[in-house]
């Protein structure tokens, strides 16, 4: 726990920022060719006075620096490419693509008549990213100049320090903050003259990863250090707002006993939920905007806990395969669907497929299928929705992409899955294809959300090597957190009716002898609920499903008629914890699960 990421591949970047440190500010050293003395007081006073040039028409700032570098010694090229570098490390793949990243660091190097690469670990360091940058908005040219004219000299000036100093400062969080924001007047000068402090945050998370958050957006963590309701966590006052986040972050970790993102409660210190503004979200690459995954404020529409979704992405994250299961009205296939499109960023990025009987390896993977060409029948190889999700998300590696298989267990496995049993545990392996001789890995940034229903009678047929490649998680209405979501929708949309809810606890009681017989939330989660509308699902939906399941007479039924669960159920407003009622009473919009 704590505010150093944890996500996949994570530990490349902080691999790699702390590259830097140490060739930057414990050295002179290069971090493209080591050995070689970049980060000098000598090449960082070169680089400013070049950057300094004044450029009257440019298109884009790589246009800009172009100029200002041109005829530079090749140094001062490979310092800017480096700088370039940190500054990328910061930002989130959602914000710029790693092969984005690296193809403008190439542009700049190229610049120089010498011939730069950049090492293999400091490439695989730059797709990840750590945090959402408005600097790679494409309406903030000017950003880019700012951040790194701030960086490169920040470290000029950290080169006028004596080297006991330097210790000093790198062994103190607030002392090393302190000299960044106002060591001398120089720099006070430079940060009274930013207009955000991006690069500054950035650089304070990657030198201290443990004590300054990930957080860039430095009015962000206004909204953060002074929201209500983290105010208990700051039991020393002070007026510095890291401070206050280093209390506030380690008091909600305390309490939770989980690790978080701020982003994940958003609705508890940003006045304006819904999602980032525009600055925030904006994007600079050429392809489709992509928010930040806001967990909370889909937990709030699904009425469901943020932790129960936050599980269900570090599950993902961990094994990149996960199934929901159990009985039908749950909303298993729901929120698939919403959670895979949140992740994802873009509906784009989410395949969904659905399985049946006769559906076959074939259908799902690859397979021939009848064709006309020139007026002659014949067959054509195609490629099934796997192969179609598994090649978008080659296509954009720095994307999370995701396929929803409902009812997974209504197919015989087996027979649909073939060789990607294999190749769903062994991600970075390689395996020819049925139909196909050329080898095939399923991408690492493919995960697959399975939802199953545990009241078909077919569910004997997932085996054991299935079971294992998926984590499972349940939806079951008598366990949280699906216990509790109809009150929790009911009191949010249709007030007036909580005993319908008590008609459903009622009946499911009555259905203990069947775990897997309960009946789910869902089928009530309607626009426009009242009694005429419970009466018309209650007879035409509910109680069909109950004979069905049961094998029960027509007669037995009885025990399950609308009017005496009516009066045998009381409503129960403590059906879920404090926490999760809150989590969905308090929003207005959203649908059923």
């Amino acid at each position: 726990m704590g505010s150093r990421k944890t996500h996949d591949g994570a530990e490349k970047v902080y691999a790699a920022a702390q590259k830097w440190v140490d060739c930057a500010l414990r050295a002179d050293d290069s971090l493209f060719t080591p050995g070689k003395a970049i980060w000098s007081s000598h090449w960082l006073g070169e680089l400013r006075e070049w950057l300094g040039k004044p450029v009257e028409e440019w298109r884009g700032y790589h246009e800009m620096f172009q100029r200002q570098l041109a005829g530079s010694p090749p140094e001062v090229c490979q310092l800017m490419g480096e700088a370039l570098y940190f500054h990328f490390l910061i930002m989130h793949r959602t914000d710029m693509r790693g092969d984005t990243k690296y193809n403008r660091l190439k542009r700049v190097l190229g610049w120089s008549e010498r011939q730069i690469e950049i090492p293999a670990d400091l490439v695989d360091g730059l797709t990840p990213g750590i945090a959402a940058s408005k600097a790679a908005s494409a309406k903030l040219k000017w950003a880019l100049p700012v951040h790194v004219g701030f960086l490169v000299k920040f470290v000029e000036q950290w080169k006028g320090l004596d080297s006991g100093e330097r210790q000093r400062l790198l062994e103190d969080p607030w002392a090393f903050k302190a000299f960044a924001t106002q060591g001398n007047e120089y720099l006070e000068r430079l940060n009274a003259s930013m207009i955000d402090f991006e690069q500054r945050e950035a650089l304070l998370h990657f030198v201290f990863p443990d004590y300054f958050d990930s957080i860039v957006t430095f009015r962000h963590k206004e909204l953060i250090a002074g929201a209500e309701a983290f105010a208990r966590f700051v039991t020393q006052p002070t007026p510095d707002v890291d401070r206050k986040i280093y209390q506030i972050r380690r008091g909600l970790e305390a309490e939770l006993e989980h690790d978080f993102d701020f982003y994940d409660i958003r609705s508890q210190w940003d006045p304006k939920l819904g999602g980032l503004s525009e600055e925030d979200t904006s994007s600079e690459t050429d392809g489709p905007e992509v928010p930040y995954p806001d967990l909370q404020a889909l937990a709030e529409e699904l009425f469901l806990p943020a932790k129960f979704l936050r599980e269900i992405k570090t599950l993902l994250y961990e094994k990149r395969q996960v199934i929901f299961q159990g009985p039908p009205g749950t909303g298993k296939t729901y929120v698939a669907q919403e959670l895979a499109e949140c992740l994802a960023g873009l509906k784009e990025w989410v395949t969904l497929v659905q399985l049946h009987p006769s559906y076959a390896y074939e259908d799902f993977v690859q397979g021939y299928r009848p064709t006309l060409k020139d007026g002659q029948p014949g067959f054509e190889l195609r490629n099934g929705p796997l192969l179609r999700a598994a090649k978008r998300a080659q296509d954009e590696p720095d994307a999370d992409h995701f396929l929803v298989i409902d009812e997974i267990n209504r197919g015989n496995l087996a027979k649909v899955f073939g060789e990607l049993y294999f190749l769903l545990e062994y991600r970075d392996r390689e395996m020819r294809l049925q139909y196909s001789d050329e080898p095939f890995s399923l991408p690492k940034n493919l995960y697959v959300i399975g939802t199953m229903n545990t009241a078909d009678r077919s569910i004997a047929l997932v085996d054991l090597a299935l079971r294992r490649r998926f984590y499972f998680v349940e939806f079951h209405p008598d366990d949280k957190p699906i216990k509790g979501v109809l009150r929790r929708w009911i009191q949010a949309k249709a007030p007036g009716m909580d005993w319908v809810a008590g008609v459903v606890e009622q009946a499911n009681k009555q259905l203990k002898g069947d775990r897997h017989a309960a009946i789910g939330p869902s089928y009530f989660m309607k626009a426009g609920l009242d009694d005429e509308a419970v009466d018309r699902i209650w007879k035409h939906s509910v109680l069909p499903y109950v004979e069905e399941r049961l094998f029960v007479e027509r007669e037995g039924l009885d025990e399950f008629a609308l009017d005496k669960l009516r009066g045998a159920g009381t409503p129960d407003p403590q059906a879920g914890d404090g926490a999760e009622a809150q989590s969905g009473a308090e929003n207005q919009g959203g649908g059923a699960p």
